[in-house]
């Protein structure tokens, strides 16, 4: 269970924190469950380019993962891991008349380099047959997170293309697919370099004040999990629930609503 809060300095730089509570269940009776906390996350993100009319938008951001914040019962490390990352957004309005259908179309993506804070971890322990001391070594892999978006927004197609009479709620969907994938890049020796990650077919409901999205995650090969599982979302748009108080930025008047019924 995963929980975040982001909240605009400026209309272009904003502060997130987020954390997950993880449920683990036992693996056998020699290998019992764990519960708690995963290591808090701060993302510091700048906008740094915005084109309106081709619909594009790029933003820089830095994660850090604060190591020791977390419970190590559910593999949360005890070292930082520093995230730097470029996230992009373009829509397709800016297509021509013959391609109108395809307007409602975007792609968004997001590319970012995890550099551990610690290069390796070693333990120490006794072998239990020789009483002899063992050290086994962890090397901590840097890590490329890679992935994206394709989607099809129902209100853009029915509030900028054509309004095809259908049912209010099939005018609030989003379809999309997502896809989540991470690469040890560096630092691999114990870890190896084999790209793991989900690819994620859903659909997101849009609202005037929030959204729901729910998603299936479906491994991309067997190192990635041998099931198919699900995800689900709510994301309340805090500019448009109170544009003038939380939703504000600290500098600055209130800004373009994220809803695109309350733009249009």
């Amino acid at each position: 269970m995963s929980g975040e809060f982001s909240k605009r300095i400026t209309d272009d730089f904003a502060i997130s924190f987020g954390t997950t509570y993880t449920f683990l269940g036992p693996i056998d009776a020699t290998v019992p469950g764990a519960n708690g906390f995963q290591n808090l996350e701060t993302t510091f993100k700048y906008r740094v380019f915005k084109d309106p009319a081709h619909e594009f938008v790029m933003s820089a951001g830095l994660s850090v993962e604060w190591g020791g914040t977390g419970a190590q019962s559910v593999g949360a490390d005890p070292f930082n891991t520093y995230t730097p990352t470029i996230y992009f957004g373009k829509g397709f309005g800016d297509l021509p008349d013959t391609l109108s259908w395809l307007r409602p179309g975007a792609i968004t993506g997001q590319v970012g380099y995890a550099i551990p804070g610690r290069s390796f971890t070693t333990t120490f322990g006794i072998d239990p047959d020789s009483g002899l001391s063992t050290a086994d070594t962890e090397f901590h892999p840097r890590v490329l997170n890679w992935g994206g978006t394709i989607q099809y927004s129902m209100p853009y197609l029915k509030s900028a293309v054509v309004d095809l009479g259908l049912p209010d709620f099939i005018n609030h969907l989003v379809p999309l697919v997502e896809a989540t994938l991470q690469t040890p890049v560096a630092n691999t020796l114990t870890s190896g370099t084999m790209t793991t990650g989900t690819i994620n077919p859903g659909v997101i409901w849009v609202g005037n004040k929030f959204q729901i999205a729910a998603e299936a995650l479906i491994p991309i090969n067997r190192q990635s999990g041998t099931n198919v599982g699900f995800i689900a979302q709510l994301h309340l748009y805090l500019d448009d629930v109170d544009p003038r108080g939380i939703g504000k930025p600290i500098f600055g008047g209130p800004v373009q609503p994220a809803s695109p019924f309350m733009r249009n």
